[in-house]
């Protein structure tokens, strides 16, 4: 593994950056809340928290240099 590492390392020079693309995977859960807020002194901080859901929403995203994206 280390020599795979290395070689590719010494390698990147020779990478052409027109022909890369950057992948992007965002994941975000829908059970994530504030666990902190802001109230007038003396009363309570409350706010409507989503439950969640089983399911996770994935955004991905691809850019390269000359435009294309997906």
């Amino acid at each position: 593994m280390k020599a795979a590492r290395l070689a590719w390392f010494e390698g990147q020079p020779d990478l052409d950056p027109d022909s890369l693309v950057f992948l992007d995977e965002t994941a975000t859960n829908t059970k994530m809340a504030r666990r902190y807020g802001r109230a007038p002194r003396g009363e309570r901080c409350r706010v409507a928290v989503p439950f969640g859901h089983v399911w996770t929403p994935l955004w991905m995203q691809a850019e390269s240099l000359d435009g294309r994206g997906a």
